[in-house]
């Protein structure tokens, strides 16, 4: 729902012809909480590995000396990977709704954010105004992103595990060094699971920015550059300069959309 903030402005004797809006920057905190939403798929391989997959591949292995040919012993095994892979299928479905119920309360969040910071400049109490549902559809679609991201993770913890057992017994590589690689393949798993987490939280901080912006009538922006040692040189020069959410920066590379863009929009509302 629209909500013209500029004249309910002007209403409670705002007497200034522009009102800014600052940056709403996520918290570590909120970070942290959904980086363990994607490490829990993770630990589900890490535990799978651990419990089920490498002691097949130990009997397989030791079966494999004792027979004195090189057999394909690799059905135990796979039995094992598709077992693991059942519950990191069940986890996602777990990670759905936990994700659900984190987005929606930073979206509360940031939404209490914006009363308060506009209360303060403006005289306007907001908090009766503004709903979770109008922001509904940016949830969902965050949502659905999100899922599909954990569940490309799992899939590729399970191709790399998956070859690095069958190849091993290929090889007669010993237990130990095939525990080796499984672990550092799940660390790979992890560190991409905490870089999506980071990505995904600026990318739902910046969509609702917008949003939210729009909602209240705020047309234009400011840019405020991320400060990120690796930035984007377009976006550092863009830093502190104004853009019409209407323009070509705002529709096609607005602050946060980027891969890993940690740009955030100053919203300003023109009274006059």
């Amino acid at each position: 729902m629209k909500i013209n903030l500029a004249a309910q402005s002007r209403a409670a004797g705002v007497r200034r012809k522009t009102v800014e809006m600052r940056e709403i920057v996520p918290t570590k905190a909120q970070e942290t909480d959904l980086a363990r939403l994607y490490i829990a798929v993770m630990r589900v391989w890490a535990n799978g590995a651990r419990d089920r997959i490498m002691p097949a591949y130990r009997a397989s292995l030791a079966q494999q000396m004792a027979d004195g040919l090189t057999l394909d012993r690799a059905g135990d095994v796979e039995v094992e990977i598709e077992a693991v892979e059942g519950e990191a299928v069940r986890s996602i479905f777990t990670f759905r709704g936990l994700f659900q119920a984190w987005a929606n309360a930073f979206q509360r969040w940031h939404m209490r954010k914006i009363v308060d910071q506009l209360r303060y400049a403006t005289n306007v109490d907001l908090g009766t105004q503004l709903h979770a549902g109008d922001v509904a559809e940016t949830i969902e679609d965050v949502l659905a992103r999100n899922v599909a991201l954990v569940r490309n993770v799992s899939d590729q913890a399970r191709g790399r595990i998956a070859d690095i057992v069958f190849r091993g017994l290929q090889n007669r590589t010993p237990a130990r060094d095939v525990a080796k690689e499984i672990n550092a393949a799940l660390q790979l798993g992890r560190d991409r699971s905490l870089r999506i987490a980071s990505d995904q939280l600026q990318k739902l901080s910046a969509a609702l920015d917008q949003e939210r912006q729009e909602q209240l009538g705020m047309t234009e922006f400011e840019w405020m550059h991320s400060g990120k040692l690796h930035y984007r040189p377009e976006h550092l020069a863009r830093n502190g300069k104004t853009f019409a959410w209407n323009s070509e920066v705002g529709r096609n590379d607005p602050p946060g959309r980027a891969p890993f863009c940690g740009c955030k929009a100053k919203g300003i509302l023109r009274l006059d």
